[in-house]
């Protein structure tokens, strides 16, 4: 072997026993001798030493001890730590109720969502008919939900409407969960990649796709989030109207018929004039109506039927005619003498 192998061969030994220090922390200073006396030429092994003390985890692996930290590398330990069991519920409500005063109610209302740990999120109140209408959406703890529900009937003088629902979101919050774990994984990776980038335009190929994946976990953290929120408060709407007083009916006076006055006959012969001119022109409508109807349906028709008439008029005509003249005449009869106008004569 000559130098410079040696000097290779050396120098990959160095690289492993480096990597294996960085992966067993608790390893003696023995064995980091006699791993690397091949490459230094050491005439004799290292004296052994009694093992060192195991060293004390780095601040960074006790931070990752903790549920949700995130190391250097911007890798969060969630996939060290147990997902989360308990359900997560997202709850919703609206009733209608029927109340004395919808001022007080509402004042009520407001405070019944402060005292449980709520807030509100909206109201509005309008006129209608005279009297006052509210309505109000208060977000309250998920744990509350039940309370501020009987709480909010017990202001009521009749519930008229009163509806709950609820939606599971906790499969979807562990799937969201484990997709930020993986694109964090996938993130640390293409840093590492863009570490060993030889050129500018492959680090900014790398860095675009490095974006891509960052954006895809901020996505999924803000859904996280959401879903956490969302879970954490339950929303109840409101809605307040007043109890309105029973009318009293009255009863109404039945009013006597007067006899009407008798009109005298006046002749108006402007009113006839009218009615006369009504009825000619309903009679000319019909008359023309009639002859449109005929023209129309009937004329198709009619009118080869006439056709076939005149030829056959024609022909008989013509036969009779044909036989006249083939017929001899009457021996009996004179024959009458031949008309000359006088021009032939």
């Amino acid at each position: 072997m000559n130098t410079r192998t040696q000097i290779v061969i050396a120098s990959l030994l160095i690289v492993l026993v480096l990597f294996a220090s960085a992966c067993s922390p608790a390893a003696t200073p023995a064995a980091r001798q006699l791993a690397v006396a091949p490459a230094e030429k050491m005439p004799a092994a290292a004296p052994t030493q009694p093992p060192a003390p195991a060293k004390a985890p780095a601040p960074t692996q006790v931070a990752l001890a903790k549920p949700g930290a995130v190391s250097q590398s911007g890798v969060s330990d969630i996939s060290t730590s147990p997902y989360r069991t308990s359900q997560m519920i997202i709850k919703n409500g609206e009733m209608n109720l029927l109340v004395a005063d919808v001022d007080v109610a509402l004042d009520r209302a407001t405070a019944i969502a402060v005292e449980l740990g709520g807030y509100l999120l909206n109201g509005k109140s309008w006129m209608q008919d005279g009297w006052k209408y509210s309505s109000l959406t208060v977000g309250v703890p998920v744990d509350q939900f039940e309370t501020a529900q009987r709480r909010m009937r017990a202001l009521a003088v009749q519930v008229l409407n009163d509806t709950a629902s609820g939606q599971d979101v906790s499969t979807e919050f562990t799937d969201v969960q484990s997709r930020v774990v993986n694109l964090e994984a996938t993130a640390a990776r293409i840093r590492e990649f863009l570490k060993q980038a030889k050129d500018v335009s492959e680090a900014l190929t790398v860095n675009a796709k490095l974006a891509e994946i960052e954006a895809e976990i901020e996505q999924a953290k803000g859904r996280m989030n959401f879903l956490r929120d969302r879970a954490a408060y339950s929303t109840l709407t409101v809605n307040l109207e007043p109890q309105r007083p029973t009318p009293t009916p009255t009863p109404t006076p039945t009013a006597t018929p007067i006899p009407p006055t008798p009109m005298p006959n006046v002749w108006r012969p402007d009113k006839t004039f009218n009615a006369a001119s009504d009825v000619l022109m309903g009679l000319v409508r019909a008359i023309g109506d009639a002859v449109i109807w005929l023209c129309v349906v009937v004329a198709p028709f009619a009118l080869p039927v006439i056709i076939i008439w005149t030829l056959w008029r024609r022909a008989q005509r013509a036969q009779r005619e044909k036989v006249k003249r083939a017929a001899p005449p009457d021996e009996g009869t004179p024959e009458q003498p031949e008309e000359t106008t006088p021009a032939a004569q």
